[in-house]
Formats: structure tokens, C-alpha cells, sequence
């Protein structure tokens, strides 16, 4: 009993070391630092993010402060972008991807509910020069939020272009694409010096078995 609360305590000590959850890495990722000064205002730039092609806008919710035709709440806080503000664009945010291992990438995603005949929004997501999505996301037009997650992505330098470009709804390009709630994570590959302490546990282990047979 001793030695397997022994191997565990080391186990779970290894697993520190890694560090195997890490922080969100992305910053304002609900759009919240930078208060509208009504129910919604225009912005090139916010706190994070930056536009491609043109001006955003960040709301309120319509029952959180926003005008009617918003979606009811923003999915996380009481702000959301909306990228289809003047016309179609994207945004975007460079990531730390400095840290070996895997990355995984979540957002929430919304069309406008007043979008001229209920047109669904349309979205593509960049991890750099990569398209992350096989087809188009698609925002519909009930007010509720779909919420997205991509893993097991890679990074192949210390910063990566997180980016997510309006394409819809085309016949009314000033309506919609919601965002909200975009989160990064890593889960970092473990270091040299982490399987070294995990067989040292063993080790100790093993070392004890062998004495209390003996005794």
C-alpha cells in the first residue's frame, strides 16, 4: 500500500513539473476590456485584436444593454464582436506558441437575428496560413450561440496568427458573424527531465518491494 501512495505522489509530481494544463493564451477573448459607450460602437482595434480589412463592431447583448435585433445575451460576459460591420472582414490575434506540445482552439459563434431574410453568417478560422475548418461555418439567425473547439494543432513558431474571417451572409455583408468566447490552450509535451522523475519513482518502488520481501 505504501509503495503505490509512493509511486502516485510522483506520479502526480511529474505531471506538475510538465505542466500539463496551461492558462488561456489568448487575451480578450470575450470582447470585455473595452466597454462600448452604448449598445454597440465601431472599432479598428480592440484590447488583442486587430481587423484585417476593415471596422468591427463590438456589442451588447440585446438584454444585456444592446439594441433589439442583437442576440439576446453574448455567450460569455455581456459583449460579443460582431465582424460584419461596414461590410464583410476578419480579425485576429497573435498566440505564444513558444511551448512544445499540442494546441486547441475554442470559440463561440452566432449569425445576427435581424440579418435580412434570416441569411445564416458565414466564417472560415486561420491557425496561421492554416484553414482549420474543412467547410464553412455557419451562424444561424435563432440567437443562440454554437460553440466550436479544434485540437491536436501544432505550432511551427514561438507566435501564431489566430485569425477568423467573415465570408456571409454575402446579400447582406453588413449583418452578422457573431464572436465570442475564443479560447487557446496547450498541453505541453512533457520534458526529458519529467520521465526521469517518473522512473526514479519506479525505481524507489521497485527498491521497497524487494525490502519488504525480504523482511
Amino acid at each position: 500500500m505504501k509503495s503505490s501512495v509512493l509511486l502516485s505522489g510522483l506520479f502526480a509530481a511529474a505531471l506538475f513539473a510538465s505542466g500539463a494544463a496551461r492558462a488561456d493564451l489568448v487575451v480578450n477573448g470575450s470582447f470585455e476590456v473595452n466597454k462600448t459607450a452604448s449598445s454597440w460602437q465601431h472599432f479598428n482595434a480592440v484590447t488583442g485584436w486587430n481587423s484585417s480589412n476593415g471596422i468591427f463592431e463590438i456589442q451588447k447583448g440585446a438584454k444585456q444593454g444592446g439594441a433589439a435585433g442583437f442576440n439576446p445575451y453574448a455567450a460569455s460576459g455581456r459583449q460579443y464582436l460582431e465582424l460584419n460591420s461596414t461590410g464583410l472582414s476578419s480579425v485576429w490575434q497573435m498566440i505564444d506558441t513558444s511551448v512544445a506540445g499540442t494546441y486547441s482552439v475554442s470559440f463561440a459563434y452566432s449569425g445576427r437575428p435581424d440579418t435580412a431574410g434570416h441569411a445564416n453568417s458565414a466564417m472560415n478560422v486561420y491557425w496561421g496560413d492554416t484553414k482549420l475548418n474543412d467547410s464553412l461555418l455557419m451562424g444561424g439567425t435563432s440567437g443562440q450561440w454554437s460553440l466550436f473547439s479544434i485540437t491536436d494543432l501544432v505550432a511551427t513558431s514561438p507566435l501564431t496568427k489566430l485569425r477568423f474571417e467573415s465570408v456571409g451572409p454575402t446579400s447582406s455583408p453588413t449583418y452578422g458573424s457573431y464572436l465570442d468566447a475564443v479560447s487557446v490552450d496547450v498541453t505541453p509535451v512533457p520534458e526529458p527531465e519529467t520521465y526521469a522523475l517518473f522512473l526514479l519513482g519506479l525505481a524507489v518502488v521497485g527498491a521497497t518491494v524487494r525490502r519488504n520481501k525480504k523482511a
